[in-house]
């Protein structure tokens, strides 16, 4: 069975390549939950700008092209892994960690959030993430 590409999906790959553009890092922080004290709660948002220092601070350097999806990265830390990623160092290492994965490809970060939301059933608005 051959996959067929939407066409918003396939105007928003066009433009970024598989990566995340800043709509949609935005839109996708703003969807997290984080779990403290067996209650969930929202997870407040990092500033793009205080991720990028602590990823300077860790010595992690992020392509221009792939900072929104550090960005959302780094909140994937804080909301899905508390207990390793418990400091912006550690959340700094998980972004290099999976941006550089040598078993993966560039666009591992989003087509796993694409599987994630489908599973949901949270549709994505391609167009409106370009």
């Amino acid at each position: 069975m051959e996959y067929i590409m939407p066409e918003g999906l396939r105007a928003y790959m066009d433009a970024y390549q598989g990566q995340f553009s800043r709509k949609l890092a935005e839109w996708a922080i703003s969807k997290m939950r984080v779990r403290r004290y067996d209650k969930e709660e929202e997870l407040k948002p990092i500033p793009l700008e205080t991720v990028e220092q602590a990823l300077k601070k860790a010595g992690v350097q992020v392509p221009q092209e792939c900072i929104y999806t550090a960005w959302y990265l780094f909140h994937v830390a804080i909301a899905d892994y508390q207990r390793t990623c418990d400091d912006d160092m550690r959340r700094a290492w998980f972004v290099d960690e999976t941006l550089n994965d040598p078993d993966g490809k560039p666009s591992n970060t989003l087509a796993c959030f694409r599987a994630k939301m489908d599973n949901a059933g949270v549709p994505i608005l391609w167009e409106r993430m370009i």
